[in-house]
């Protein structure tokens, strides 16, 4: 009961604008109407040092990956004034490909900025023994029983190359605790203020290089960007890798969406659209222009003629 409690109050409701402003124009065209929708408050800080285990994995409406429902057994809360005991402690995170139900996730202390080499040995290894005595705890609890709790006890640490968190997807840390050449999605631009880059639905970007204080970065688009090595980043590729190779079932899906028809400009009248009018089926009569004349093709040209 204490989970359907709060996941009432991490549901709240969504205003469809239709692709209008708040002057009522429509600045981006297409949009309107679809299914009801509701948003999913999601936790793209993961600022506080805690534990978790995932409880299920959710589809979201409003983006392209899954999302993962974490019930937190130690750290969230203990900073908030506002927490109250009766509420469960759990909230959504961007899901990690192949993150499973019943796999712990880790939110990892803040690092100063690396110093050392590349490739580094087990970090914060006293931190995942701590937290796998806890994740067998909480698993007792659930069981309920002696029998399961022995046994769960008596399960074998992971080995010593498991004890590095960059090993676990789902895991956050800052880049300074990152190993050269991992994949990693939900980074941050500054310190402290939520993933920003790298969320849509298969994309990951890589860990180049690593320096004193900043960190480069390889995005999905093949550029390479410095940031503060002490941004948080997701280790893993963010879930649901095929949504690019999804296709519509019929011409209602798109309807379901928000997604509105599309009308060619050639097939209006000229009081509607510059393409329109004339005597027959023509072309338009002039470069592809929006309804107001402005061009379409990457907009009016800005680059020098020769290059400098």
């Amino acid at each position: 009961m204490k989970v359907a409690k709060t996941l009432v109050k991490a549901l709240t409701g969504k205003t469809v604008t239709a692709g209008r402003n708040s002057s009522g124009r429509i600045t981006s065209f297409h949009r309107g109407g679809g299914h009801k929708r509701s948003l999913r408050e999601i936790d793209f800080k993961r600022d506080t040092s805690s534990v978790g285990i995932v409880e299920r994995i959710e589809y979201d409406p409003n983006r392209s990956s899954k999302i993962a429902l974490v019930r937190w057994i130690e750290g969230v809360g203990q900073k908030d004034a506002s927490y109250k005991a009766d509420r469960a402690p759990v909230n959504y995170i961007l899901a990690s490909h192949q993150m499973e139900v019943g796999s712990m996730v880790v939110n990892s202390d803040c690092s100063k900025p690396s110093t050392t080499g590349s490739l580094r040995p087990a970090q914060n290894a006293d931190s995942f023994l701590r937290f796998q005595e806890l994740f067998r705890k909480a698993h007792a609890d659930a069981e309920g029983t002696d029998q399961a709790e022995a046994a769960v006890t008596a399960a074998p640490l992971p080995p010593a190359d498991l004890l590095d968190l960059n090993s676990k997807v789902g895991n956050c840390m800052p880049l300074a605790d990152i190993r050269m050449g991992t994949w990693v999605h939900s980074i941050e631009c500054r310190p402290g203020q939520g993933a920003q880059l790298v969320r849509a639905a298969g994309t990951y970007a890589k860990v180049v290089k690593e320096s004193a204080s900043q960190c480069l970065v390889r995005l999905p688009s093949g550029a390479e960007k410095l940031i503060d090595s002490r941004c948080r980043a997701t280790i893993g590729i963010v879930s649901n890798p095929s949504h690019g190779a999804q296709e519509l079932r019929k011409a209602g899906h798109s309807r379901w969406l928000g997604w509105r028809p599309v009308v060619r400009g050639v097939a209006m009248n000229p009081v509607d659209h510059p393409h329109g009018g004339g005597e027959g089926r023509t072309k338009g009569g002039r470069p592809s222009v929006s309804p107001w004349g402005k061009p379409t093709k990457a907009g009016y040209k800005t680059a020098r003629k020769t290059k400098a």
